[in-house]
């Protein structure tokens, strides 16, 4: 069976086929096999090769948010408004682009200033959600145009942080 949905915005193609109890997933030039059992309907144990990992799931209407091994992840199935969507360095607009929250949650500190010049994988704030911290990462090389929320506000799904200007 053959698959595409979005992990933070960016178009992923897997294959998955069940051999022998495992779960074989193939992404174009890798492939995994991976044994899964489901512990609750909002968690699953993972085992590949000989690392063990728990995920959890977190269901927003059309979107589900995973939680593995301290990291987070969007994941949505290409929709008609996704059809042609871009890799978010890709999606700037006349060099300007919103950084936004993947999931409502609580700013616990922005890194950055106004007029900052940033770079690329730069950590420019922390939000928490769900118990854990996580960075919203810059996707370009550029400055900070503008701060729109502070530490302590509460920030719904897709909520514009900040926006960056491109060099």
């Amino acid at each position: 069976m053959e698959f595409e949905f979005f992990v933070d915005n960016i178009l992923h193609k897997i294959s998955l086929e069940q051999k022998q109890g495992l779960f074989v997933i193939s992404e174009e030039k890798r492939s995994f096999e991976i044994d899964m059992r489901w512990i609750s309907s909002n968690s699953i144990s993972l085992l590949i090769g000989d690392r063990s990992s728990l995920v959890f799931i977190a269901r927003d209407k059309d979107k589900k948010y995973i939680f593995l091994d301290g990291h987070q992840f969007m994941i949505q199935e290409p929709g008609e408004e996704m059809k042609s969507f871009q890799r978010p360095e890709d999606k700037v607009h006349e060099g300007k682009l919103l950084v936004t929250a993947p999931m409502p949650g609580k700013v616990i500190k922005i890194n950055v200033a106004e007029k900052e010049e940033v770079r690329k994988n730069q950590t420019l704030a922390i939000v928490e959600a769900m118990k854990m911290e996580n960075e919203i990462k810059s996707s370009i090389e550029g400055y900070v145009k503008k701060i729109f929320v502070t530490a302590g506000d509460l920030v719904d799904s897709e909520k514009p942080l900040i926006e960056l200007e491109s060099k």
